[in-house]
C-alpha cells in the first residue's frame, strides 16, 4: 500500500498538536498516536473539505455509470479515473481499493433510499386519500424514480457468486415506516396489525422485484418496473372499500 493510501495524522502527546506524519517517521510508543482519518468502516477515506466531497461524488458517479455499462468485474480504477477526470492517485486517496468504491456506492444507494422513504412519509397527507392510482404513484413512484438514477444497483446488490447481499435493516425500517404512515392515512379504521401485514406483503413484492432486477439485462428492467406498479395496485385494491 502506498504512502498516499496510508496517509494518517499523528497526535503528538508532548505538544498536543495534530500534524501530518512524515513519510519516514516511525511509530514511537508513548509519544505518538496514529489517528486514521475517518473511514466509516467501509475503507473509504472521508473527505475533509467540500472540494473533496465533490471529487468523491464525481468518482462515484463515474463508477456507477461504468458498472451499468460494462459490469463491476470489467470496471477498473483506471477507467473510473478517466471517466471522472480524477487521477488514479486522487482516487486512491479516498478509496484504497475498487471494492471500497463499490461499498461507497452501496452506502450512497442506502442513504438515498432512506431519504426517499422520509420524503414519502412527509408527503403522504397530500396523496394518501386520493384515488388508488394516485396513492400507488405516491407510494412507489419515488422508489422507481430512484432506481432509474441508480443504474449500478442491480449488479452491486449481489456478490461475485450472484447471491443477494444482506439487506440493510435501517433502510428497511425507514421504508416500512413510510408505508405504515401512508396506510394509516388511507385506511384509518384498519388495525395496526392489518397495516403491518400489508407493509410486509409490499416489502416481499418489492424484494422479489429487486431480485429479478439483479438478473435482468438493463434493457428489460423498465418492463419489470411497470409490472411492479400493477402488482402493487392489484394487491392494494383488494383492501379498498367496495360499493
Amino acid at each position: 500500500m502506498s504512502i498516499l493510501e496510508t496517509y494518517v495524522y499523528f497526535f503528538d502527546r508532548s505538544g498536543g498538536t495534530i500534524r501530518p506524519m512524515d513519510s519516514k517517521e516511525q511509530f514511537v510508543s508513548g509519544s505518538h498516536v496514529a489517528v486514521e482519518l475517518g473511514t466509516g468502516g467501509s475503507g473509504k477515506r472521508e473527505p475533509r473539505q467540500e472540494r473533496g466531497q465533490r471529487r468523491v461524488d464525481e468518482i462515484l458517479d463515474a463508477a456507477e455509470a461504468l458498472v451499468q455499462e460494462v459490469g463491476a468485474a470489467a470496471t477498473s480504477v483506471q477507467e473510473i479515473a478517466k471517466r471522472s477526470g480524477a487521477s488514479v492517485g486522487s482516487i486512491y486517496h479516498f478509496f484504497p481499493t475498487k471494492e471500497a468504491i463499490f461499498d461507497a456506492l452501496r452506502e450512497r444507494h442506502r442513504v438515498e433510499a432512506r431519504q426517499v422513504a422520509e420524503g414519502i412519509r412527509q408527503s403522504a397527507p397530500q396523496w394518501a386519500t386520493a384515488d388508488l392510482a394516485t396513492f400507488v404513484r405516491g407510494l412507489i413512484g419515488p422508489f422507481t424514480d430512484l432506481l432509474s438514477r441508480m443504474p449500478a444497483y442491480p449488479e452491486l446488490a449481489v456478490n461475485a457468486a450472484g447471491h443477494r447481499l444482506p439487506r440493510d435493516e435501517t433502510t428497511d425500517a425507514s421504508v416500512r415506516e413510510a408505508m405504515l404512515v401512508a396506510f394509516a392515512l388511507r385506511w384509518p379504521h384498519s388495525t395496526e396489525e392489518e397495516r403491518a401485514v400489508r407493509a410486509d406483503v409490499l416489502n416481499a413484492i418489492g424484494d422479489g422485484m429487486a431480485s429479478m432486477l439483479c438478473t435482468t439485462p438493463h434493457a428489460g428492467q423498465q418492463a419489470f418496473m411497470e409490472e411492479f406498479g400493477r402488482a402493487i395496485y392489484g394487491y392494494l385494491w383488494t383492501h379498498e372499500p367496495k360499493p
